[in-house]
C-alpha cells in the first residue's frame, strides 16, 4: 500500500470513527444495564448475604453509573439553586443524596417477585442517551427510562429515570418548589433531614 492510500485510509478512518463511536456507545449502555440488571437480581437472590451485607452489595453496582449529586441539583428549579449558598447546596445535595439511596435500599424486597427487561438504547441526543426497560410483576408492567448523559471524567452515567412517563426529578421540582412558596430553604432542609418529603400543602 503506497504512502498516498495509506494517508487517505487514515482520513477516511478518522471521519468515519465517530459514528461507528455513537453506536458503540449506545450498545455498550444497553449491554452495561443488562450486567447490572443480572447483577442486581444475583444479589437480590442470594439467600446466602444478610441484609446489610445485600445493601452494601447493590450500591456497590448502582452507584458507579448514576451521577447522584448532579440529580441533587436538577432536582431544584435554577432560580432556587442559584439564590441558596454554596454551604446550603453542600448540605442540601448531602442529604438528598443519602434520602435518595435509604430509599431505595428499604424497598429492595419490591424487587423480589419481579423481573426487568432491558429493551434498547437510543440516542436522543448528541449528548444524551436513553437506555429503555420493562420491569414485569406478576399482574403488570411498567416502561423506566434510564437517561444518561456523558461526565468527563467518569463516562456514561445516569442523570434521571422516567418511570411510565413520570421524570423522577420532575416529580421533586414540583414537591419542593411548591413547599418553598410558603417555606424557607432551611425549613425544607431540616423537612428533609427527617426524611420526610415535603407535601403539596406543607
Amino acid at each position: 500500500m503506497n504512502y498516498l492510500l495509506k494517508t487517505l485510509l487514515i482520513f477516511t478512518l478518522s471521519i468515519l470513527s465517530p459514528l461507528y463511536a455513537h453506536d458503540s456507545e449506545e450498545e455498550s449502555l444497553k449491554n452495561l444495564m443488562l450486567q447490572k440488571s443480572d447483577a442486581f437480581f444475583a444479589i437480590l437472590n442470594d439467600k446466602g448475604l444478610k441484609d446489610e451485607e445485600r445493601k452494601t452489595k447493590v450500591l456497590a453496582e448502582i452507584e458507579p453509573i448514576f451521577d447522584f449529586r448532579l440529580m441533587s441539583r436538577l432536582s431544584l428549579r435554577k432560580q432556587i439553586w442559584k439564590s441558596i449558598s454554596k454551604e446550603q447546596r453542600k448540605e442540601f445535595s448531602s442529604i438528598f443524596v443519602s434520602n435518595i439511596k435509604a430509599s431505595y435500599l428499604d424497598k429492595l424486597d419490591v424487587f423480589s417477585d419481579t423481573k426487568v427487561e432491558i429493551q434498547e438504547a437510543i440516542r436522543v441526543k448528541k449528548s444524551r442517551i436513553e437506555v429503555s426497560a420493562e420491569i414485569l410483576t406478576k399482574t403488570d408492567s411498567k416502561k423506566i427510562i434510564y437517561k444518561f448523559y456523558p461526565n468527563k471524567r467518569r463516562g456514561w452515567l445516569i442523570y434521571d429515570i422516567s418511570i411510565v412517563g413520570v421524570s423522577f426529578l420532575q416529580s421533586y421540582r414540583v414537591q419542593y418548589s411548591s413547599y418553598l412558596k410558603e417555606h424557607t430553604f432551611e425549613e425544607l432542609l431540616e423537612k428533609l433531614k427527617t426524611k420526610n418529603l415535603p407535601k403539596e400543602n406543607g
